[in-house]
């Protein structure tokens, strides 16, 4: 069983390798603009099944550590880019997405092939839920604000290239960056909340417990990445700023997030 699992923990990068090829060829050959991926919908119906099955197989959700959580994450941004490409139909943005999501998958392939440490609390993993769905959102949101800076400073300089011509519509890249980065920024909170709840022993039978190196880094990463999207969100919402400066905010938040990520990757 085991064997059958290696081989699908390495068909998966090789699946998501496929779908990013594909979506490559949308964007520079400008073919199938509009129309859904079929490719995509096997992807995350095999990733789903695998999930599911190694979940059955080790009898607990598979949140378990750092392998497991990036792996989480791949399948999650490509669900709901997978959403987003259905209610917009345009899938020229594709190709950036499925891009980190590729490297999200590859380096969750690699951490699981090499193994890595367990989170053998149940309260824990119940912390990493919201934190997971935050990653999504932000990556989605870095993705899109990317996507959003660079064709705003095109138009600007009106400068018309390759990208800004193959580029979905400014004002759709806009919206898109900034309700992903709305979402991300609740789920952090709750990720925060639940986070200092376990960093102070609130889980039964585990008062007093020691804060590792693991969990500070964590813990200042965390607060780090939840003040600058508060930024981002605050001055959206109250001080008027234009998408350009808020996706520009996000994409530090961004990297805060990977900080984050790589951290409790190296650590576990």
């Amino acid at each position: 069983m085991n064997a059958v699992f290696r081989t699908a923990n390495w068909l998966l990068p090789l699946l998501y390798l496929v779908v990013l090829i594909d979506y490559g060829s949308t964007f520079f050959l400008r073919t199938r603009t509009h129309k859904r991926n079929p490719l995509l919908i096997v992807l995350l119906i095999a990733h789903t099944a695998y999930l599911i099955c190694w979940g059955i197989n080790i009898g607990r959700l598979p949140l378990n550590n750092a392998y497991e959580v990036l792996g989480v994450v791949a399948l999650s941004m490509a669900a709901v880019y997978f959403v987003l490409e259905t209610a917009v139909r345009d899938r020229r943005a594709g190709v950036f997405a499925f891009l980190l999501i590729f490297l999200f998958q590859y380096t969750s392939s690699v951490f699981w092939a090499a193994g890595a440490g367990e989170m053998t609390s149940a309260f824990a993993r119940l912390h990493v839920v919201p934190a997971v769905i935050a990653y999504t959102a932000f990556a989605i949101s870095a993705i899109y604000g990317t996507l959003y800076i660079l064709a705003h400073r095109n138009l600007k300089n009106r400068r018309v290239g390759m990208l800004f011509d193959r580029l979905p519509p400014l004002e759709l890249l806009g919206r898109m960056s900034w309700h992903t980065l709305l979402a991300g920024f609740l789920f952090i909170t709750a990720s925060l909340v639940t986070g200092a709840l376990l960093a102070n022993g609130a889980e039964p039978g585990h008062a007093g417990q020691v804060v590792d190196s693991r969990m500070v880094a964590k813990i200042i990463t965390g607060c780090a990445a939840w003040l600058i999207y508060a930024v981002a969100v605050l001055g959206r919402a109250v001080g008027g700023w234009s998408g350009a400066r808020v996706s520009g905010i996000g994409l530090f938040g961004f990297a805060t997030v990977l900080i984050q990520i790589i951290a409790g990757a190296v650590l576990s």
